[in-house]
């Protein structure tokens, strides 16, 4: 593959992913005004734009061992928590948005979450058993094993998390 289609694939899969998590968004607002069938419209095209994402990101060949994987998402939480975040905290603390501040610490909590979720897994790759997580919907923590009452994060009840097993 040359320089410029690995280029070009990579813009693509970013903009089909974008459009995914962005239509997926549509649709919520869709179903919220009382359109259930322009919501699922755009849950259908979010769906086809992910299947696109996921075929660009095949040719890519950016998907390793399991373990390769595991190292590389813990490098990339530990740097999103450790570097990222930090920054646009800064901004949002310059700029005194509250709102952003919030958003960020909650999303900087969580990843620093996940980084150690992920490390938890390479120690314990050889382990067999069953995994359960439960993943707050509103601001992204992920607890192990058992539903809080509330985000340990956001503080958000139990309702608001999703079981992923």
């Amino acid at each position: 593959m040359t320089d410029e289609t690995r280029k070009n694939l990579t813009e693509a899969f970013i903009g089909e992913a974008k459009a995914f998590f962005r239509l997926r968004a549509f649709a919520k607002k869709a179903q919220e005004e009382g359109y259930p069938q322009i919501a699922a419209l755009f849950r259908a095209i979010a769906t086809a734009e992910q299947a696109h994402a996921d075929q660009h990101f095949a040719l890519l060949e950016k998907v390793k061992s399991t373990e390769e994987n595991l190292k590389y998402s813990f490098e990339k939480e530990t740097f999103v928590n450790e570097v990222a975040y930090p920054e646009f905290l800064r901004q949002a603390w310059a700029d005194e948005d509250r709102h952003a501040v919030w958003a960020f610490t909650s999303a900087r909590n969580a990843e620093e979450r996940h980084g150690n979720l992920y490390k938890a897994a390479l120690a314990n790759m050889l382990t067999d058993r069953e995994a359960v997580y439960y993943v707050c919907s509103y601001c992204g923590w992920v607890e192990e094993s058992a539903c809080p009452e509330k985000c340990p994060n956001c503080q958000r009840p139990a309702e608001f998390f999703i079981r992923v097993a």
